[in-house]
């Protein structure tokens, strides 16, 4: 609870002092001499809440006008140009708007009145300039103007050995053509592996990324999953009360080979519609789930009702079950409880899991999210690289070093130019632009007010010393996670001239969970173990999957008029 304008005591254990507060605390003799207690100075030694919120504001006012400054400073800059549209026609990360048609902006120009001057009618154009790091004087492209359409598919490349045929395809959302995308990177795939090979090898192998994929259209979902499982397949039902049940099946033969192994990455951020295709995968035997945990599990059906103001209520009418029977939703909602009193949230325990049963037998459970089949590890990322990527310092080192360098075709982080980072940093850190102990800040600064507040002042003592080790533990991780940061200090730089898809291409080429997939996906027998598979049941599997006809006058090859050789 908020404390009144008058200090008065927190709640005490038997022992006195707050239950709040570290034991240290408990055990603060700064107010007594000899075991006896002594009068105090208020006005020296008891800050009260009057004077510690007023210190607070003084010093949080300060820190706004610092942000302030360096916003305007800043100006309106570009955080990303989509491929296909802004990049392609000269516009980088990085660069500073100065003029829309002519239209000046200012320090005081929001963003939201930039955006409205860059939309318009698709077919018209606009011009604009900016200035860009590195670049003498102002630049001006024009830039017709179209309906954006971001890909869902972020990146389609062969991983490895092009010869190998293991495919990688990252697909971070489920909008209509979700489908559509996944499909065409799938016959990209297959061609880029017959070329590679001279037409002795088809594809071997296929991962599909749905890492940080928070989901979309559920259509777009049985889409996706209609191109990798068995035809007549279930893909996902969905039940609830007062709402009529529906069950989605594949009604088209899969395009992936049924010799083709296929591997779906997956992490905690993985949600939605990304769950309903993992769960098939994975109940249908027909790939292995790697990663290092579960999905988020979210196996809610939601409706969007608009209501008057511009306002709108999303709703749920049911939850949506894989085709083992589990519904992988991971919180239950009842009534009653809650801040409000109205509902009360609660994590699905794992005596409450129940267990199904796969094609081939192997046990998963519900109320969870979809569990990994094989594990592999992600790396963490320091305290220290998380506060150098929330403070955008990457963007502001890579705008300096643009402006005194060239990029080069063998580009790296070496250590001169690491240790020149982390003077720019120290630097930034001194006139209070960065705070390298942000990331314990906020706990810390709470700590610190109730001790003030009581009055443990040796206590208060010792959390000054502790957020000083904690700074100094810091700077010592630059040399710890120096592989990390610089890692991303080269993504900084190269952002300001390589499209994503390169960016992205680059980073898989040293993603662990990556390379443990391929690693995999070429191991036969293991693949086949996890799976439970049997040289029986594999043929089984090929003969629901082939066709029973010819791939000829077949509408989805016609579609994108690729050449496939298949082997049924």
């Amino acid at each position: 609870p908020k404390p009144s304008n008058v200090a008065t005591p927190e709640p005490t254990t038997k022992e006195g002092g707050s239950k709040i507060l570290p034991k240290d605390a408990l055990n603060d003799n700064s107010r007594l001499i000899d075991g006896e207690p002594v009068t105090m100075d208020a006005d020296e030694d008891l800050i009260l809440e009057d004077d510690y919120e007023r210190a607070e504001m003084v010093r949080q006012r300060k820190d706004d006008e610092r942000a302030i400054a360096k916003a305007n400073e800043r100006g309106v800059r570009v955080v990303n140009a989509f491929e296909g549209y802004a990049f392609d026609y000269g516009m980088r990360p990085g660069d500073k708007l100065l003029a829309v048609d002519g239209w000046k902006i200012d320090a005081g120009t929001s963003v939201e009145d930039v955006r409205n001057r860059l939309r318009g009618t698709p077919g018209s154009s606009v011009d604009i300039t900016f200035e860009r790091p590195g670049v003498d004087g102002d630049v001006t492209i024009t830039l017709p103007r179209t309906v954006v359409q971001i890909s869902d598919v972020k990146l389609v490349t062969l991983v490895g050995k092009a010869e190998d045929g293991i495919g990688y395809i990252q697909l971070s959302g489920f909008t209509a053509d979700a489908g559509r995308e996944v499909r065409n990177g799938i016959f990209a795939l297959q061609q880029a592996t017959e070329e590679a090979s001279g037409g002795e090898r088809s594809l071997q192998g296929l991962i599909l990324d749905l890492r940080g994929n928070p989901g979309g259209l559920l259509t777009s979902a049985v889409d996706v999953s209609s191109l990798l499982v068995p035809k007549g397949s279930e893909i996902v039902s969905a039940k609830g009360r007062g709402f009529p049940g529906v069950t989605y099946k594949s009604r088209v033969d899969p395009i992936l080979d049924p010799k083709t192994k296929l591997a779906v990455l997956i992490n905690d951020s993985t949600a939605s519609a990304a769950e309903i295709v993992s769960g098939a995968v994975q109940d249908l035997d027909v790939g292995v789930i790697v990663g290092s945990g579960r999905t988020f599990g979210k196996g809610l059906v939601q409706n969007v009702e608009e209501l008057p103001f511009d306002t709108a209520l999303k709703f749920t009418v049911a939850k949506y079950y894989t085709p083992s029977g589990r519904c992988i939703q991971s919180t239950n909602y009842k009534e009653g409880g809650g801040t409000d009193g109205k509902y009360k949230a609660s994590k699905v325990e794992e005596k409450d899991k129940k267990v199904f049963f796969t094609t081939n037998g192997r046990e998963v459970k519900d109320g969870g999210g979809v569990a990994v089949d094989y594990k592999a590890t992600a790396p963490k990322a320091s305290a220290l690289e998380v506060t150098l990527l929330r403070s955008g310092i990457m963007d502001d080192f890579a705008s300096e070093w643009s402006k005194k360098n060239q990029l080069t075709k063998n580009f790296e982080v070496d250590d001169s130019l690491y240790r020149d980072f982390q003077t720019f940093v120290m630097e930034r850190e001194k006139s209070g632009d960065i705070k390298l102990d942000a990331f314990y800040r906020g706990p810390i600064e709470d700590l610190q007010r109730a001790l003030k507040l009581s009055g443990y002042k040796g206590s208060t003592k010792e959390l000054q010393q502790l957020q000083a080790t904690i700074k100094s533990d810091m700077e010592k991780d630059f040399a710890k996670y120096k592989k990390d940061i610089k890692e991303d200090i080269a993504t900084g730089i190269l952002s300001r001239y390589l499209p994503e898809s390169m960016l992205i291409n680059r980073s898989i080429q040293t993603d662990q969970q990556v390379l443990a997939a391929v690693k995999l996906l070429g191991n036969q027998n293991q693949f086949n173990k996890i799976l439970a598979r049997t040289e029986t049941s594999e043929q089984d599997q090929s003969k629901m999957i082939a066709k029973a006809g010819s791939m000829v006058g077949n509408p989805m090859l016609e579609e994108t008029g690729a050449k496939l050789k298949v082997n049924f």
